[in-house]
């Protein structure tokens, strides 16, 4: 109960702290690119929850985290090939999309060293069950975090310039 309470007051935290110009924007039709993005992170997330719910010391649970490594990382260079660097060629002329941006880059900086560390210590067989639900839901606050934010400022922003 204790997690479910923390969990819904980290969402209202983090949509207090976009800022109100990016709640606003209407989108009426997403771009091919974004759509992929957004189904994807809803894969990512269903992922974390399944691995939740096996042992991740069984054959399935060590699979999944295999697997999750592999897609997040072509996702992340995804991004980082098609929608990262049209931004930043506008964020030239947009102070407040730059800084959106350098924030972005520099929480996935944290992100990529929590779930490194998570991936080097889950893949092993020497396992703690309760350590590992606390590092997974950890993980999983983290990552939702990250997407709702990406979502949100990061989409948004690449749909209102019109980059497609």
């Amino acid at each position: 109960m204790l997690i479910i309470r923390t969990i819904s007051i980290l969402k209202l935290k983090l949509w207090e702290s976009i800022p109100k110009k990016y709640k606003n924007i209407k989108i009426n039709k997403m771009s091919k690119l974004i759509n992929e993005l957004k189904q994807e992170h809803e894969t990512f997330i269903n992922t974390l929850n399944e691995l939740k719910k096996v042992s991740v010391t069984s054959t399935k649970g060590i699979e999944i985290i295999s697997q999750f490594k592999i897609a997040i990382l072509s996702h992340l260079a995804k991004e980082d090939r098609l929608l990262y660097p049209p931004l930043y060629e506008k964020a030239k002329s947009n102070l407040s999309l730059k800084k959106a941006l350098d924030t972005f880059a520099t929480n996935m900086d944290e992100i990529t060293e929590y779930s490194n560390n998570f991936y080097e210590k889950y893949t092993n067989n020497n396992i703690d069950k309760t350590e590992f639900l606390n590092d997974i839901t950890k993980f999983i606050i983290l990552f939702k975090e990250r997407v709702m934010k990406e979502e949100v400022i990061i989409f948004k922003a690449y749909e209102k310039f019109q980059i497609n």
